[in-house]
C-alpha cells in the first residue's frame, strides 16, 4: 500500500509551495524520472499546482474538478500550470479507479490539446441539447436552447450565466476529451495503490485553498 500526502516544501524552483508525495517522496521526483528530461512531454513538473482546490479564476472550473473527482473511474487531473490554473494549460492527469477500500493510480500522462477545438467546445455548453434533462428544457427550452453558437442572444446569455456556460462546457466537452486516452501523452505507469478512506479525507482537505501561490 502506498502513502499519498499534500506538503509544503521547497522545490528546486526555489520557492515554498504545496505538493504531492507518495511514499515520502514529491511527486515531481517521479515525474522528472519517468520524462526523462524531455520538456515537450513535461516542463518543469516541480512548479505543477496541485489541481484539486476551490481556487479557481472561475467557478465553473471550480465545479468541474469537484465533478471529476467524484468519480469512480476517470481520467483525473492532478496538476496544472501554475500561471493560467485552468484546464486549458499544462495538464497532468492519473487513471484513476476507486474501489471499495483502495483506490488505484494506475498510469501518469499529460493532457494532448492538440486536437481540441473552440469551435466544438462552445457547441458543448448550454447549447448541447444532448445533454439536457427534462429539468433543462423547462428551464431553457423557451429562450436560449434554440439559439445558434455566436447569436448576440447567445453572448448575452453566456455573459449573465459564465459560470453555467463554463461548466457544461467542461463535463460535455473537456471531460469526454479526457477519458478518450488519444488526447493523452502518458508518461508512466505506476500502479499506486492508496488506501481509500485515507483517500477521500486528502480529497477534503484540499478545499481549504491550498492553491500553490505564493
Amino acid at each position: 500500500m502506498n502513502t499519498l500526502e499534500i506538503k509544503r516544501l521547497k522545490i528546486p524552483s526555489e520557492y515554498e509551495t504545496a505538493v504531492f508525495v507518495i511514499d515520502g517522496r514529491p511527486l515531481y521526483e517521479y515525474l522528472k524520472e519517468w520524462a526523462n528530461g524531455d520538456e515537450q512531454l513535461l516542463y518543469k513538473p516541480d512548479m505543477l499546482a496541485i489541481s484539486w482546490t476551490d481556487d479557481y479564476d472561475f467557478e465553473g472550473d471550480s465545479r468541474f474538478m469537484k465533478f471529476v473527482l467524484a468519480q469512480d473511474k476517470a481520467i483525473t487531473p492532478i496538476l496544472s500550470c501554475p500561471d493560467d490554473f485552468d484546464f486549458s494549460c499544462s495538464v497532468v492527469v492519473a487513471d484513476v479507479e476507486k474501489r471499495d477500500d483502495v483506490v488505484i493510480w494506475r498510469r501518469i500522462g499529460s493532457v494532448n490539446h492538440s486536437k481540441e477545438n473552440l469551435e466544438e467546445e462552445k457547441r458543448h455548453g448550454i447549447l448541447y441539447l444532448n445533454s439536457y434533462t427534462d429539468e433543462d428544457w423547462e428551464k431553457y427550452g423557451d429562450s436560449i436552447a434554440l439559439e445558434e453558437v455566436d447569436s448576440s442572444a447567445w453572448y448575452d446569455w453566456i455573459g449573465k450565466n459564465w459560470t453555467e456556460e463554463l461548466y457544461r462546457r467542461r463535463i460535455n466537452y473537456t471531460f469526454p476529451k479526457y477519458q478518450d486516452e488519444e488526447n493523452i501523452d502518458w508518461i508512466a505507469e505506476c500502479n499506486f495503490v492508496f488506501n481509500r478512506k485515507d483517500y477521500d479525507r486528502l480529497v477534503e482537505s484540499c478545499y481549504e485553498n491550498i492553491r500553490n501561490t505564493d
